[in-house]
């Protein structure tokens, strides 16, 4: 929710009805919020660090379960063909408008790009993959040298989606 997640065509925003929140700042105050509480954009919410959903309510459409199944299928089946498996957290970089963070981070030349035990996906550049005894310093460490090049290449300032807990703020910061 607080990131608003989607794929294929929809995202979290499309479904959630209400969520019962706990703002950990301040009082611990908590309250119902509706849909349109959550400011819902591409990848973003107004949902803050401080903020904890307990439980949410979803409507979902109605249909026939073979639909639903064979839906599910066919996004498998493409998940398969074009994204890595292994350990990864999935895309890595939202997209910059009009454009596609996976392709800028492998016209950039930052495919198969290693630092320890982690490395930019040579299947999908947008995924990052760690080595089973991999560490999120590393993958921190990926992260940080990918968005040095792109913007070096191209002049554009990609933004993580991935959250990182128990790194201090400078830990993704990209100087010029």
């Amino acid at each position: 929710t607080r990131m608003n997640a989607g794929g294929h065509g929809s995202d979290m925003s499309a479904s959630l009805s209400q969520a019962f929140v706990v703002d950990l700042a301040g009082d611990g105050s908590s309250r119902l919020w509706q849909n349109s509480e959550f400011e819902f954009a591409y990848r973003s919410s107004v949902l803050t660090d401080n903020h904890v959903v307990v439980w949410a309510d979803l409507q979902l459409a109605e249909g026939k379960v073979e639909d639903a199944e064979a839906e599910v299928a066919e996004i498998v089946r493409w998940r398969r063909a074009n994204q890595p498996g292994g350990q990864n957290c999935g895309s890595v970089f939202t997209n910059p408008t009009n454009d596609a963070a996976g392709r800028l981070v492998d016209l950039a030349g930052c495919k198969g790009l290693r630092v320890g035990t982690a490395s930019v996906s040579p299947k999908h550049a947008n995924f990052i993959q760690a080595d089973p005894e991999g560490s999120a310093a590393d993958v921190a460490a990926v992260i940080t040298t990918v968005r040095k090049r792109v913007r070096a290449e191209f002049g554009v300032d990609l933004h993580p989606e991935v959250r990182f807990v128990g790194f201090d703020g400078t830990a993704l910061e990209v100087t010029q």
